[in-house]
């Protein structure tokens, strides 16, 4: 079969699944000639590249996506400035997440737990004041925004500055404005007036005693904090990445249920049910299609050699589905699944995504509230059309009426 995949053109966005499949049948390690990339499609060869930080650095996340030259040269000395959490590797990754992982403790997102409920109740009220609502432009778009902004300290109310900085640099790293590059489609504009906002807080909350994320990161404790810019990086970091996973994951879960009518209807006569539609939406139509590895040195993968410098992009989406993991009927929306193998859409291993808690909790908040509701509305349009991004997916809008 004559396979045409790339990780950056539109040819399957409307339904990257088949050709996933076609790739994992086929091409498990397969060579995509316009963006110079290898594509891993298969769990097991997936799941062993995320856990394999020797020979697949995470530099190529900046690489790939901003066009920075990887950062090889980082000696560890004082003030020399350290790779974000998402681009290092150990014993970096390591130190940062070190540092980072106070602020993520579980205390602390049971903590946040009361503040979301009240963000989504909300939410639901704007949608339930009027006739016609769109649960992405009124749920999912803002909650997730304005609970990374309460976590971080910042104000809520600039939420629309922060989806707006959002959209514009994922437009311009992986969505249609990527051609332009990374200062052409004015992603390095939103992003550095995102980073000159972030800046001023965080310069007010370096002398803070608040218990706020930033103010937590900023605090020497036990000798080791983040600096001014590395805080500003992951604040950053997590005004886009924290919104975006969240808001596509609400999107695609409420999606999956109104294609699955009874499904949903089981799963409003059975709330409980939420956790496991929540994970079943992570596997089956996840957040985040993709990552990206560079390869340190040749290494062979499904009896076909990376060679060393490739770049490499892990196929997390099509993993999830792959027939060998998840059962024959891995194609399938099944709430009630028994799999042996984790999902990967929180990625696995030393990266495993700082957030995931948060996410869930945040989800869970949302749909508790919404999945009754969805017996007394109907979508106003049968199609949906997609956030712009080849990485990220979820519904950019979902219009809906009360009936």
């Amino acid at each position: 079969m004559n396979i045409n995949y790339d990780p950056f053109f539109s040819e399957h966005r409307a339904d990257p699944y088949t050709v996933y499949a076609e790739l994992r049948h086929s091409a498990p390690v397969y060579w995509a000639e316009r963006s110079k990339m290898w594509v891993i499609s298969r769990y097991d060869d997936v799941m062993s590249v995320l856990k394999d930080t020797t020979r697949f650095s995470s530099d190529a996340m900046a690489t790939v996506l901003i066009g920075m030259t990887p950062n090889r040269s980082y000696d560890g000395l004082p003030g020399a400035p350290r790779p974000s959490v998402v681009t290092s590797d150990p014993p970096v990754h390591t130190a940062l997440r070190n540092v980072v992982n106070r602020g993520f403790t579980p205390q602390q997102i049971s903590a946040w737990k009361p503040s979301v409920e009240r963000i989504v109740d909300d939410c639901v009220a704007t949608m339930r004041a009027h006739k016609r609502f769109d649960f992405v432009a009124d749920l999912t778009i803002p909650m997730p925004v304005i609970v990374i902004a309460n976590v971080l300290g910042v104000e809520p109310e600039r939420y629309a500055d922060f989806k707006k900085w959002a959209t514009i640099v994922t437009a311009g790293m992986n969505g249609s404005k990527r051609h332009l590059g990374y200062a052409g489609s004015g992603a390095a504009a939103a992003s550095a007036e995102m980073s000159k906002y972030l800046a001023e807080i965080i310069a007010r909350k370096a002398s803070d005693s608040g218990n706020d994320l930033i103010s937590v990161l900023v605090r020497a404790k036990d000798g080791d904090v983040l600096t001014a810019q590395e805080a500003i990086i992951f604040a950053n970091l997590l005004l886009f990445a924290g919104s975006e996973t969240t808001t596509n994951l609400i999107g695609n879960a409420i999606c999956a249920l109104l294609q699955h009518p009874e499904t949903l209807a089981r799963v409003q006569a059975n709330l409980k049910l939420i956790a496991s539609t929540i994970e079943e939406t992570l596997r089956w139509d996840p957040p985040v299609h993709y990552l990206f590895r560079r390869a340190t040195q040749d290494v062979s993968t499904a009896g076909t050699t990376i060679p060393e410098g490739a770049m490499v992009t892990l196929l997390l989406a099509s993993a999830n589905r792959d027939e060998t993991a998840c059962g024959d009927d891995a194609s399938e929306f099944d709430i009630d699944r028994k799999v042996t193998s984790p999902h990967l859409a929180f990625g696995f291993g030393a990266h495993f995504c700082l957030g995931a808690a948060l996410a869930r909790m945040e989800a869970t908040a949302a749909l508790q509230r919404v999945i009754p509701l969805l017996s007394c509305a109907q979508r106003t349009t049968e199609s949906i059309d997609y956030v712009d991004s080849f990485q990220f997916r979820g519904p950019a809008s979902l219009p809906m009426e009360w009936t």
